[in-house]
């Protein structure tokens, strides 16, 4: 019995120090619809998107930006982990230090961000317009896959509308083409969808 008590508080003694097991860093994901796009954190460089790096926990400030368009910042926001409570019951005032100076207390929450950079001199009404079709051929991509496999229906015609194009041979065979190149991939069809509004 002694012993079955034993590994369980070393058991919970291991899981609960959040600098141990959750180290100071933290895997952030930025998408974004312009690949290619410079990362920074407080400043400094970290990447590109479409980014996924682990990064200090103690990070504050992303700063997204390219050439040609307009930056965007995110403010880091973050939650005490679950493990740090369990590092004071456990490590007391110095464990939970140690998590606080090395930033292991915290976790960025959300962990992943979607961004949209606008071009510089384009309209807000035009980003919103881009953004709804984007949006909207992502979420609906199979439903659009369907409708384009019987030459049209309610989710090819609702594209086309927000585009403000007509159901049309030229047309449809526009998506189709736009469907086939993405291979399947939601993100590649959200970015060429928005071709059809330069139409």
């Amino acid at each position: 019995m002694k012993r079955i008590a034993f590994i369980l508080i070393s058991l919970f003694v291991f899981v609960s120090c959040a600098s141990i097991v959750k180290g100071n860093k933290q895997l952030l994901t930025i998408n974004c619809n312009v690949d290619g796009a410079e990362v920074l954190l407080d400043g400094v460089s970290v990447g590109e998107t479409p980014f996924a790096q682990e990064i200090e926990k103690k990070g504050k400030v992303i700063l997204v930006k390219k050439e040609g368009y307009k930056d965007y910042t995110i403010a880091l926001s973050k939650n005490l982990e679950p493990m740090f409570w369990g590092n004071i019951i456990t490590g007391g005032t110095i464990g939970s230090l140690t998590d606080f100076g090395s930033g292991a207390a915290w976790a960025f929450a959300p962990s992943s961000y979607q961004v949209e950079l606008i071009e510089n001199g384009m309209g807000l009404n035009e980003f919103k317009e881009r953004t709804e079709l984007k949006k909207y051929a992502m979420i609906h991509m199979s439903d659009i896959s369907v409708d384009l496999s019987k030459g049209g229906g309610e989710h090819l015609e609702t594209v086309l509308s927000i585009a403000s194009l007509q159901l049309s041979d030229v047309n449809v065979q526009r998506v189709r083409t736009m469907m086939i190149e993405s291979a399947g991939d939601q993100v590649v069809f959200g970015k060429k969808i928005i071709a059809l509004l330069n139409s």
